[in-house]
């Protein structure tokens, strides 16, 4: 046993022990095959295959060829990759905007550190948002004809093709010596050499070896196969600085984009390229970004070096100009040249200066630069420039509205005096031509009033000079008086009020109104009119003028019959015929034959008649429990509590009490309950207990109830069933008895009818009302009166408050 626990832990530990070794070593093996992969050899079928099992399908190029690098690719393997990728038409990576051309596409400098986050007040430096764009790439397109100035290199792949009287294909790779070679020939340099010289090169070796070239039997094409990998370094104020293996047909561009270009102090003007320890060329993105140049854009060799210097001058351009910014400067630029940088000055700039606010050794010092100096004026860095906007008003404005044709603003300059503006605008004929008022500031910019009479100024009779900002104002004879109508009420089909015209008789309202209704009366229309004593000499008594009129023959008679004419603000009132009944309906439902809807006879229809029209009781019925709901009229307090009533009970209640249930319908409709004994109406049709029956009325009969509901300060509210001998306390201790907080002497019952009974007490002695099917039991919580301390403590408070409010009165009087 103990020989066996000893190999299980020497098992143990070599396992666990020795588990990231194994590891390790199977990770070398897998990178060793990977690195061994012929990227050329592979059919579309095994690439798709290697791109699913490697992770490699469905990135962007940039990613593509980090992940790559990861799982030990080659530089030439990864070129050979995505050269593979353009050929076969295979999506690299998708993009939302609907781009699949992966060249296109690239994810904000992933690769290249993080993007910058600006404050929305603060300006971002020009040209920086460049470097965070996905859909721009500086990327070499390697499926354009290699240029005839590209100098071959260690790694590059020469594709020479015989056609002709002989026919055949070389693929030759530069060697590290810099050479290829051709069979049955020697090794030719071409390594340092120019595409073109090589090609001339080439066609001049092979010529001594198939003279059919010589006699044209036999063409040969030079073309360029995989391309190398080149590596490059940017040092100075790069934001992600390092070296970078790029396509040997990469730019001074592509290399900043990959590096994620200038940092925040990094100059976008004075990038230098050195290859060999010498300076070659200075590199200026703002050729690029506002001339389109890019001619200083070389391209990079093996070993180059891209410097990103220090920024020198800078300034900040903000306010009223069209691309706000901050500007990398050259030393000998002006004002002038910043602004043709930026765009120019927007349209609302104040174009007569432009403020600075310079940083000096002590402290900061405002300069106003007049644009007589925007050719002379130098930059120091850290200006801020500003540019002002245009004041806010009109130099020449006047405006016009009212009772004109075409109101608005005019210009001072076209109409300098009223009556010029008038002809122009017109006058409406309804305009008040006694008097027009203008609104203008005075010389101490204090608002006027300028009145003048339209006749005269339109007559030529008199003149009025127009200032600068003055407004018009011509009134309307129909606004200035009140709007005269004529209201109708009462049995027509659309009362309301109608404009008044002049002339209006009776007959018209009455069509306008949408003539009578059927219940309307034509004798005793009254019409109410204003009283227009102008005489002022004593307060009359009456407040209106009353006229009755009787309409001969109907609305249909001719205008003659019924030519009673109006005045403005006549109110008419056509009464309802005293003869016109319309059909009274009252509901009878529950346990009656046929329960529904009914139209009574006559006012003397009681309730014991609706039973008996609705074919008597069934068997089921419990007439005790009947109740009859009858409308009703809230006003304000009674509709909020009639809501919180409704509320409690949904509460309290489930959907089979009944007596609840009722209570609720009824004041949900509105309506009030009546209570009724409906035994002694059917068994006495002559008693007071047989009441008549009114618009709106609803009978309802419940079923026989089973139960007694139990409600309030006990312990356990439910449901009882209903036995003869069943008391009030019976239903207390079933429901688990008093709470300690029950008011019982003010315990009462709800019966089915509507009914309420309280508990009746003498002395020490308590008696509770009787049961009956279908009642409910409250008991409501005790309502707690304040103790002596309490009431003394209140009281003294009151006082108080009540001795410093007249210590104010007093104070206030005194001052």
């Amino acid at each position: 046993m103990k020989t066996i626990s000893i190999r299980f832990s020497i098992f143990a530990l070599f396992l666990f022990g020795f588990r990231p070794l194994f590891a390790q070593v199977i990770q070398q093996q897998i990178s060793q095959q990977i690195s061994q992969i012929n990227i050329d050899q592979l059919t579309d079928a095994q690439l798709q295959q290697y791109l699913n099992q490697s992770n490699l399908s469905g990135l962007s190029e940039a990613e593509l060829e980090l992940r790559a690098t990861e799982k030990g690719l080659s530089p030439e393997q990864i070129l050979k990759l995505k050269a593979r990728l353009r050929n076969l038409n295979m999506p690299v990576s998708s993009n939302k905007s609907g781009n699949t051309d992966s060249s296109l596409i690239r994810k904000p400098i992933k690769t290249a550190g993080p993007q910058r986050e600006y404050n929305n007040q603060e300006l971002k430096i020009f040209g920086e948002e460049l470097f965070s764009q996905e859909n721009l790439t500086f990327e070499p397109n390697l499926q354009i004809p290699t240029p005839k100035n590209y100098s071959l290199g260690t790694g590059d792949q020469v594709n020479i093709d015989l056609y002709g009287y002989s026919d055949i294909n070389y693929s030759l790779k530069v060697s590290p010596e810099g050479t290829i070679r051709i069979p049955n020939s020697g090794p030719i340099k071409v390594a340092g050499m120019t595409f073109e010289d090589v090609t001339l090169k080439i066609k001049s070796q092979l010529t001594k070896i198939y003279p059919q070239i010589a006699e044209g039997k036999t063409s040969v094409q030079v073309s360029l196969g995989q391309i190398r990998s080149i590596r490059v370094t940017l040092i100075g104020e790069v934001t992600k600085p390092g070296s970078y293996t790029l396509s040997s047909l990469s730019t001074i561009a592509n290399a900043l984009y990959v590096s994620g270009g200038p940092n925040k102090i990094g100059s976008f003007r004075n990038i230098g390229l050195y290859r060999g320890g010498k300076l070659i060329s200075r590199f200026d993105l703002y050729n690029f970004l506002l001339n389109g140049d890019l001619s200083n854009n070389l391209r990079l060799e093996e070993g180059d070096i891209i410097r990103i210097n220090p920024y020198k001058l800078r300034v900040t351009l903000n306010g009223a100009v069209k691309r706000k910014a901050i500007y990398e400067m050259n030393p000998d630029d002006h004002m002038n040249n910043l602004l043709e940088i930026a765009g120019g000055l927007a349209d609302i700039a104040y174009k007569g200066l432009i403020h600075v606010v310079r940083f000096n050794q002590n402290e900061k010092e405002a300069i106003t630069v007049n644009n007589a100096d925007f050719n002379s004026f130098s930059f120091h860095s850290g200006d801020s420039c500003y540019v002002d906007s245009i004041f806010n008003r009109y130099s020449n404005r006047i405006n016009i509205s009212g009772a004109v044709y075409r109101p608005g603003i005019y210009s001072l300059t076209n109409y300098p005096d009223l009556r010029s503006l008038l002809e122009a605008t017109g006058i409406r004929e309804d305009a008040f031509m006694k008097r027009g008022i203008i609104k203008r500031k005075g010389s101490d910019y204090l608002p006027q009033l300028v009145d003048f009479n339209i006749e005269e100024i339109k007559n030529g009779k008199a003149q009025l000079t127009l200032q600068r900002e003055d407004s018009v104002l011509i009134f309307s004879n129909t606004e200035l008086k009140e709007k005269k109508y004529v209201e109708i009420n009462g049995q027509v089909n659309k009362p309301g009020k109608f404009e008044y015209i002049s002339g209006m008789q009776l007959q018209d309202v009455l069509l306008l109104s949408g003539g009578l209704r059927e219940s309307a009366s034509t004798e005793k229309i009254e019409i109410s009119r204003r009283l227009r004593d102008n005489s002022g000499e004593k307060e009359s008594e009456k407040y209106s003028i009353i006229k009755t009129v009787t309409l001969q023959q109907g609305i249909t008679a001719t205008p003659a019959d019924n030519s009673f004419v109006l005045e403005p603000y006549d109110i008419i009132s056509v009464r309802k015929n005293p003869g016109y009944r319309e059909q009274v309906k009252v509901t009878i439902e529950g346990e009656v034959l046929y329960p529904g809807t009914y139209t009574i006879e006559d006012k003397k229809e009681t309730i014991s008649d609706l039973i008996q029209r609705a074919g008597g009781l069934r068997s089921s019925a419990y007439a005790i429990g009947a109740v009859l709901m009858r409308n009703t009229f809230q006003d304000s307090f009674e509709v909020k509590f009639t809501d919180s009533k409704l509320q409690s009970i949904h509460n309290q209640t489930t959907s089979t009490d009944s007596s609840s249930q009722i209570l609720i319908q009824t004041l949900g409709q509105n309506k009030k309950i009546v209570g009724i004994h409906l035994q002694k109406a059917l068994s006495d049709p002559q008693s007071e207990d047989n009441i008549n029956l009114i618009e709106g009325d609803i009978l309802s009969i419940p079923e026989i109830p089973k139960t007694v509901q139990s409600f309030g300060a006990i312990y356990v509210p439910k449901k009882v069933v209903y036995r003869s001998n069943l008391s009030f306390k019976d239903v207390i201790e079933e429901s688990g008895g008093f709470l300690t907080t029950a008011s019982r002497k003010h315990s009462y019952v709800i019966y089915p009818n509507g009914d309420i009974r309280t508990a009746k007490h003498f002395l020490f002695f308590r008696s509770y009302p009787p049961l009956a099917p279908g009642a409910e039991v409250y008991v409501p919580l005790h309502v707690r009166k304040l103790t002596v301390q309490e009431a003394t403590s209140i009281g003294a408070a009151a006082a108080s408050i009540a001795a410093l409010v007249i210590s104010m009165i007093y104070l206030i009087k005194t001052l």
